[in-house]
């Protein structure tokens, strides 16, 4: 058989097992890459999943189980290959390897590699080098692989994605923005509205654009904050010390639905992030979740937003706590909200990510 034949039977017949400690109906980043990964892979091919789906707190009884179940359904099943969906489980993966054959791969986000715990930092890169694919979500979370010493070649860099429909509305922004005014009981029809969506915490850099930003605007510009974290109070303390409270609007959690709305009724989605140590961000969804509804990015120039944010197709990317910087591109932005999401549909597309990583896996197969 040649090696061009060898590589289509690959293709079709891929028997995986995926693993992950994030999944539906938990709410995250990481549970909806979990999902979206495996649902592609479920489509095409014969997998098969362990999957946590409740709170971290179970994580001291799902570890020794996922190393007991895996076991169980590669005795089973012919299982080819193993994808880990983050660095936490690496000890597993080294685990798993130790079976005949075993091929183990695995997803790397940031904060999974980062995480500050000196014990963690003994454990974790260690076990993540000894796997045999490191799959990293960004140039930056490759490179903060690389400095602990996993090996480039066994890294390569793979986005996160969207459907590109998933987030998208037909209506008419004028009355989403109505719609979403008498919710908050304010006016937005003729605002701009700025949007940042995640969990607040230091490196988010909200408040600081609070501080920072907020009171350089003209007083049309309202800041639409979702989301709910440990910097939510500071955050409103700072609102009101800088007397923008009016403007800056604290949403807390947000349903599904509800970040279709704001995705679908905001002008600019922001990412004002801050350097934190320990503490990265590995790539950033929130913004290709907006560029699918056409919604322009500003964000700041570093780690993994870089790739997550084409600067000058999908938004503009200005350097870190430069406030000059943030006021001139808001004040002057100027991409066609159409252009946008046509190509951040077309670069980030679930069904795109999925056909990278299968050809990473097949090849792991073939080697």
């Amino acid at each position: 058989m040649s090696k061009h034949n060898e590589h289509l039977r690959g293709i079709m017949n891929l028997k995986a097992l995926f693993i992950t400690r994030n999944y539906p109906p938990k709410i995250g980043g990481l549970e909806t890459y979990s999902y979206n990964l495996i649902r592609e892979f479920e489509a095409h091919h014969p997998i098969r999943k362990i999957v946590l789906a409740k709170s971290n707190i179970h994580l001291v009884w799902f570890l020794p189980y996922c190393l007991l179940k895996a076991l169980c359904i590669v005795r089973m099943y012919p299982i080819e290959l193993i994808h880990l969906c983050d660095g936490l489980l690496a000890p597993i993966g080294v685990l798993l390897k130790l079976l005949p054959g075993a091929r183990v791969s695995i997803s790397i986000h940031g904060l999974d590699i980062t995480y500050g715990n000196p014990f963690y930092q003994l454990i974790i890169p260690r076990c993540v080098a000894r796997l045999d694919k490191v799959i990293c979500v960004s140039g930056s979370t490759r490179d903060k692989c690389v400095v602990r010493g996993i090996p480039k070649k066994k890294c390569a860099v793979i986005p996160n994605g969207i459907r590109p429909n998933e987030n998208y509305l037909t209506q008419p922004r004028e009355d989403l923005r109505r719609g979403l005014g008498e919710g908050l009981g304010v006016s937005l029809v003729d605002k701009v509205i700025l949007l940042t969506i995640g969990r607040l915490v230091e490196r988010k850099g909200v408040a600081w654009f609070v501080e920072n930003v907020m009171p350089r605007l003209p007083p049309f510009y309202y800041y639409l904050i979702a989301g709910d974290g440990p910097q939510y109070r500071h955050i409103r303390k700072v609102s009101v010390k800088r007397n923008v409270q009016e403007r800056v609007l604290l949403l807390g959690r947000v349903t599904d639905e509800q970040k279709k709305r704001l995705f679908n009724a905001s002008d600019i989605l922001l990412m004002p992030n801050i350097t934190v140590p320990h503490d990265v961000e590995g790539f950033g969804i929130v913004a290709i979740e907006a560029g699918s509804c056409g919604l322009p990015v500003i964000a700041s120039n570093l780690q993994g937003i870089k790739d997550a944010v084409i600067d000058r197709k999908t938004g503009y990317l200005v350097n870190e706590r430069d406030a000059d910087g943030f006021i001139a591109r808001i004040q002057k932005i100027m991409l066609d909200r159409e252009e946008v999401r046509a190509f951040v549909n077309e670069t980030f597309d679930w069904a795109q990510i999925y056909q990278r990583y299968r050809e990473i896996l097949v090849d792991m197969r073939v080697e």
